[in-house]
């Protein structure tokens, strides 16, 4: 719902073809959108649950300002994608069982 939601497209949305998510702006996102959605409001527990889950970031940081504020985030998964609902049944929890 939050990559949907269309009063914060400035700041969460998707790429066009639809298998890639962006934060265009970590500080504000966590700021405005995250206490919406979770009982917290950090940019790096966001990013760790990302990754429990399975998303990966994908966008190259390596010729990016790393101080950069605006430095958009992008994240994928292979069951993430514009419009497909069923495929969110996928999406679960990594095991921390070897």
């Amino acid at each position: 719902r939050m990559v949907e939601d269309q009063s914060i497209q400035h700041l969460i949305s998707w790429a066009p073809s639809g298998d890639v998510f962006s934060v265009s702006n970590p500080t504000e996102f966590s700021k405005s959108v995250l206490p919406q959605y979770f009982k917290h409001n950090n940019w790096q527990s966001f990013v760790r649950q990302l990754n429990m889950y399975g998303f990966h970031k994908v966008n190259d940081m390596f010729h990016a300002n790393p101080s950069s504020e605006s430095q958009a985030w992008e994240f994928k998964h292979p069951d993430f994608r514009r419009g497909q609902l069923l495929a969110l049944q996928n999406i679960k929890r990594k095991s921390s069982k070897p």
